[in-house]
């Protein structure tokens, strides 16, 4: 199994980063930065950004091909995230068709059903269908990227731990609404996803392939809300099987298509056990080097940020 490599940047190597104001795109982008490279950005609005240290803008939309034309032709290497939008499937098209036009590679996160044979994959996407109606065209993009004349590298994250930071303020109120199945939920530090990729996309001899990137254990509702306890000092109690509550903290907090994506994936999980094989785990811990995160580390950190204002 390929490792990734901690060489230096390669020199004059251009990485563009789609969605990079996004949970997963962030990540990314500081990842990057703390390994030397100065990474592209591809934005709609520079202002959401931030701040533009570090980082070269290219303004323009997916919604525009010949400005995603433009922004790919320039790059060696290109970073997607599935993103939460109506139009998902033609967006995600028009970055991988600018990709093969360019002879750029394509390096993607997203849902995907990662089966042990072609048949097994071909169940489970036909079950996370059923499951999971919404994301059928999240699991077709997928599908599209691993046959891509990109020479792609597909990442396939589980639950985000940094679903959490977005209801901060719920546990701060001492909530934890997001559900989990009793046998557990394998859960990601998207800190350690976006490692992953960065070095993925520094290097230009990792092989294309599949990649699911886990977290250490599976965890119960009940054993999150006690992580969280800890970390901000006070109690916090699971109410993950509490539909009110879910729609409520959700409601507060995203709006649209990512609000009823967000929505319909909770309430499966809470009725769907999702857990890391050991070979899952183990090819995490070669693509990062090391362990992944706990989310016990993961709060903890989070807390500290947030009380000093950053993050």
């Amino acid at each position: 199994m390929p490792t990734t490599s901690s060489r230096p940047v390669p020199s004059g190597r251009r990485v563009l980063v789609i969605g990079a104001t996004g949970l997963v795109g962030r990540e990314v982008v500081r990842a990057l930065r703390e390994r030397g490279a100065t990474p592209a950005v591809l934005v709609r609005d520079p202002a959401r950004l931030g701040s533009r240290e570090g980082v070269e803008v290219v303004v323009g939309d997916l919604r525009d091909a010949a400005s995603v034309r433009r922004a790919v032709a320039g790059a060696d290497v290109v970073f997607h995230v599935s993103p939460h939008e109506p139009d998902e499937v033609a967006l995600t098209t028009t970055v991988v068709e600018a990709c093969e036009a360019a002879g750029t590679r394509l390096v993607f996160a997203g849902v995907h059903a990662v089966g042990r044979t072609a048949l097994h994959g071909w169940l489970l996407r036909r079950l996370y269908g059923v499951l999971l109606p919404r994301y059928r065209g999240k699991l077709a993009l997928a599908r599209r990227v691993e046959r891509s004349a990109t020479t792609p590298v597909v990442l396939v994250p589980s639950n985000f731990m940094q679903n959490d930071e977005v209801l901060l303020d719920v546990l701060r109120a001492g909530e934890h609404v997001h559900p989990a199945h009793p046998k557990g939920l394998n859960r990601v530090d998207l800190r350690d996803l976006g490692e992953v990729a960065a070095r993925i996309l520094l290097d230009p001899e990792f092989p294309s392939g599949t990649h699911a990137v886990v977290g250490p254990r599976s965890l119960t509702g009940p054993e999150c809300a006690r992580i969280w306890s800890e970390a901000l000092g006070h109690p916090v109690a699971y109410r993950g099987d509490d539909d009110e509550a879910l729609d409520r903290a959700l409601r507060a907090h995203l709006t649209g298509h990512r609000l009823e994506d967000w929505r319909s994936s909770m309430r499966v999980i809470r009725r769907m056990a999702v857990v890391a094989t050991p070979a899952q785990l183990a090819d995490t811990e070669r693509l990062l080097g090391r362990r992944p995160t706990d989310l016990r580390e993961m709060a903890a950190r989070v807390v500290a940020e947030h009380a000093v204002g950053v993050g």
